[in-house]
């Protein structure tokens, strides 16, 4: 008898979403019965319809769609290492479950919350590894329905990543208040929820459904808990979830998770169509896409995950164009626009430069063999840079006050700023140069990668190994490699958008004359790292073909993401 059957799998898998949910739901989101269980109290028990609802939709979902993974599951599992490693990792969930239970069962019940996180991590990791496979997309959904759904609930609530601003942004739009920079409502009892409050401590936001205290009075003085200034599509998906779990009667913690889980389910499905458009490089692409800070960011209210995915989908069509086509249509040259324009939705002005990318395909050529099309073309050009213009002056206008950022230090002032930029060429060849030395070339910015923050002090031992694996992975993804001039036009393609994204906080977040730029996140390079990375296979470094390096490197990815989860998840 087969072991790793399709019904086994099946089974297990079933057996496992189970036990999850039943722990999820007893052991995170009822830690109050367990204690009165054993003080044999009265049990005040905090049932939500809302997570009911989830859990079957998550049941239903995999019944409807368990076959096409159950395909490649079965077949990769044919491989003597893989099964070993699956026995090895489930092996070690067992024994990591029962040290966890004794952990609790020794240091009391206060400890609960935290045994059961662990656990879950545990179980999920095991249908990780037995269900990826070589298939790089479906690997996407994969590493998202198991890590990034742990991230979703995990994370600092209202995170030091502006994450309560982005909050109250999707939280207007579940109201469908989309005018919410000049007239934001907030509601006063989940405006109670601490900055960076631990899921260790959100018992009092469990404990009911969620009433509605909604008002029009909201503090602007307060900036952190202010509406973010993005575009309301942004906000559509976790908007609704937020909607979703009111309805449901869900508490305040279930509207905040449910919107996390739709903002990563955007981002895996816009993951997951960038894979699919890739013609290759494109373990590059997932190993960035599913490092445990960018899925982290994905798995909760930050822009940074449609950002990423839109960007992404953009450079995968391109590069597919590249690859396939001789010359360009007038219809591929249609959807190429419409996907810069989706693009744009998310940090617009900053990734404006990434359309340099297009470059790279053969645009002469197209413009002398389609002469009838130069008209349209020129009229969609045209259009589009007119529309480009008014955007960015309105983005200009609106962000770029002469008062600049105010959550920068004394001393901003955006026109004095830019005025000297224009008459001090010096200045700006000192902080051009601070600026990648501070940056690309610092390992203290880069371990920003895996910031202390949320994955502990530790972290910096593990994007060291992270940093040095992608740069393997990259330098051996030689699928394709790329003649010298694509490779001038993939460069210029990642250091114009960090130019444009670092001049825009010197403008706005740093004071005059200063010469280094404040306020440069290594999150912001998360989107066009790949460009760089694309570019260091050559022809002259040979790697032996192996049919299993996309699940391998899948593997060495969910490895970290589980190192990661347990750095988020550690408690004093």
């Amino acid at each position: 008898m087969k072991i790793f059957s399709k019904r086994n799998i099946t089974i297990y898998t079933l057996l496992v979403f189970i036990a999850t949910m039943i722990i999820f739901e007893i052991g995170f989101c009822n830690v109050q019965v367990i204690h009165q269980v054993f003080n044999s109290q009265e049990i005040e028990y905090n049932f939500s319809p809302c997570r009911i609802v989830v859990y079957l939709i998550f049941i239903i979902l995999y019944c409807i769609f368990k076959n096409k993974f159950l395909e490649t599951s079965e077949e990769t599992l044919k491989n003597k290492t893989k099964r070993i490693i699956t026995y090895i990792v489930m092996a070690i969930s067992v024994i990591s479950c029962i040290y966890i239970l004794i952990f609790v069962k020794r240091n009391g019940i206060d400890y609960v919350r935290y045994g059961s996180v662990r656990i879950i991590i545990s179980l999920l990791t095991t249908l990780f590894v037995i269900y990826v496979s070589k298939d790089i997309s479906k690997n996407v959904i994969i590493a998202g329905c198991t890590f990034g759904i742990v991230f979703t609930f995990t994370t600092d609530y209202n995170h030091a990543i502006d994450e309560k601003k982005h909050f109250m942004s999707a939280l207007n739009v579940s109201f469908l208040n989309f005018d919410y920079v000049e007239k934001p409502i907030t509601d006063t009892e989940i405006a109670k929820i601490p900055h960076i409050t631990k899921y260790i401590n959100i018992d009092e936001f469990l404990e009911n459904n969620y009433t509605p205290s909604v008002t029009d009075e909201v503090n602007m003085e307060d900036t952190p808990s202010t509406p973010a200034n993005y575009n309301p599509l942004v906000y559509v998906l976790p908007g609704f979830g937020i909607a979703i779990a009111r309805i449901l009667n869900g508490s305040i913690i279930d509207m905040y998770i449910l919107g996390r889980i739709m903002n990563l389910a955007l981002y895996t499905a816009l993951v997951y169509i960038a894979t699919k458009l890739l013609p290759f490089k494109k373990n590059i692409f997932f190993i960035i896409a599913f490092m445990p800070y960018m899925l982290l960011l994905a798995s909760s209210y930050s822009a940074d995950g449609v950002c990423l995915g839109t960007i992404y989908i953009f450079i995968a069509y391109c590069l597919k164009l590249y690859k396939e086509n001789e010359k360009i249509s007038l219809k591929q040259f249609i959807i190429l626009a419409i996907l810069f324009g989706i693009m744009l939705i998310g940090k617009g002005v900053g990734y404006l430069p990434v359309a340099i990318l297009v470059f790279i395909l053969p645009l002469i050529k197209t413009i002398k063999e389609n002469k009838k099309y130069w008209p349209a073309m020129i009229a969609c050009g045209i259009i589009f840079i007119i529309l480009g213009t008014f955007f960015v002056i309105y983005m200009k206008n609106k962000n770029l006050s002469t008062e600049g950022d105010n959550r920068g230090s004394a001393g901003i002032n955006s026109v004095e700023q830019f005025k000297e930029i224009l008459t001090n060429p010096i200045l700006d060849l000192q902080v051009a140069s601070n600026h990648i030395l501070d940056t690309l070339v610092s390992f203290n910015w880069l371990k920003a990668l895996q910031p202390e923050v949320f994955f502990t002090s530790y972290s910096e031992n593990a994007i060291f190994v992270m940093l040095f694996v992608i740069f393997y992975i990259s330098l051996t993804e030689d699928d394709y490699n790329f003649k010298i001039k694509d490779k001038i036009i993939l460069i210029l393609s990642f250091l114009l958008p960090y130019g444009m994204t670092s001049a825009i906080l010197y403008l706005s977040f740093t004071p005059v004359g200063y010469l280094h730029i404040l306020g440069y996140q290594a999150r912001y390079i998360f989107p066009i790292l790949p460009l760089l990375l694309a570019c260091i296979s050559t022809n002259k470094i040979k790697c032996q073909k192996s049919e299993n390096k996309n699940m391998k490197i899948a593997l060495i990815s969910g490895l970290f993401l589980v190192i990661g989860l347990l750095q988020l998840t550690t408690i004093n």
